[in-house]
């Protein structure tokens, strides 16, 4: 109960952060829009059919993730968690519910949006499978690619010809969509993938703080599926701080094994990917951006760079 009480207090102060932080971002929008009102009318529905001011829009919300991402790092910069001020999802908030100012025209007010962190070393990283110079293969890393992709019900072999090809094209893969390039992909596995994998610029470790139950197993194939979410269940009770807790939790669990650190697993991380998604004029806007977040400020006094962000855009009718 104590356990309890603790975690939903924790919770609610996050939650108020986010709060918080989305006014911060919402009253920048509020500002904003009254120099938009003196050029582009934007009290008309027709304004937010302009590429660029759905694109302004959703900036306002990235810069918002980066700066939930900034704050994290100050707090607690050795260790990364899912119960943490980043994994707080917001769904299907309108701009009306944290801005009560009757001069913001009714479109702004009305604007639907969503947003989700997800830490991307939680995922399996492709680039894994080689050195940074993608000339040498890294034959850990292949055979752990190997045993998630039996994880999931795929052919335990593309690993080795996924490291194969892409050495042999000499084309380092950007999105996880280029797998389509090499044999044996289907766009059904990378919607399925997607959710386990990601292409991120250089080697990194996996988050044991943070990763998947499959992404897990694939690093530690003698731990069965009821022993693996132990794992996850114990990591989220009490994070992970070290490579000596990881050890510790682990050989708890197979008392029987030697359990040995795996140099490969961490407890923070640097890649985050921000989702999110806004609904304008009966338009969905789904983004997807990849962010490196630093340790300390950099030159720029600026903790987080945005590498690559993708957008879809629907039409709700």
């Amino acid at each position: 109960m104590a356990f309890q009480s603790s975690s939903k207090k924790h919770t609610q102060k996050g939650s108020a952060t986010i709060a918080a932080l989305i006014v911060v971002g919402l009253v920048a929008i509020c500002v904003t829009s009254l120099v938009w009102q003196q050029n582009f009318e934007i009290r008309k529905l027709n304004t937010y059919k302009d590429d660029s001011q759905i694109k302004w829009l959703q900036r306002s919300v990235t810069d918002l993730i980066r700066l939930v991402l900034k704050i994290d790092v100050q707090n607690d910069p050795g260790i990364d968690h899912l119960g943490e001020i980043w994994a707080l999802n917001i769904d299907n908030s309108k701009v009306k519910d944290y801005i009560k100012a009757e001069e913001l025209p009714e479109e702004l007010k009305n604007v639907q949006f969503s947003c989700a962190i997800t830490d991307a070393q939680g995922l399996f990283n492709l680039a894994n499978l080689w050195d940074k110079n993608v000339t040498t293969p890294n034959l850990q890393a292949i055979q752990v690619y190997g045993y998630l992709l039996d994880v999931l019900g795929f052919d335990r072999g593309l690993a080795q010809s996924t490291a194969k090809q892409v050495m042999i094209s000499n084309i380092r893969l950007q999105y996880l969509e280029d797998l389509l390039n090499i044999p044996g992909y289907t766009p059904q596995m990378i919607n399925k993938l997607s959710q386990f994998v990601i292409v991120l610029p250089e080697p990194t470790n996996i988050n044991i703080n943070t990763t998947s139950t499959e992404v897990f197993m694939a690093n530690f194939p003698s731990f069965s599926l009821a022993e693996a979410q132990i794992v996850m269940q114990a990591r989220i009770k009490t994070p992970l701080k070290n490579q000596v807790q990881i050890t510790q939790l682990l050989s708890n669990i197979k008392p029987n094994q030697a359990t040995v650190a795996n140099p490969q697993i961490d407890v923070k991380s640097e890649y985050w990917l921000a989702n999110t998604s806004m609904v304008i004029d009966q338009r969905n806007i789904n983004t997807r951006t990849l962010i490196k977040r630093s340790p300390a400020a950099q030159l720029n006094a600026n903790y987080t760079t945005v590498l690559w962000s993708k957008q879809k855009i629907t039409q709700l009718r």
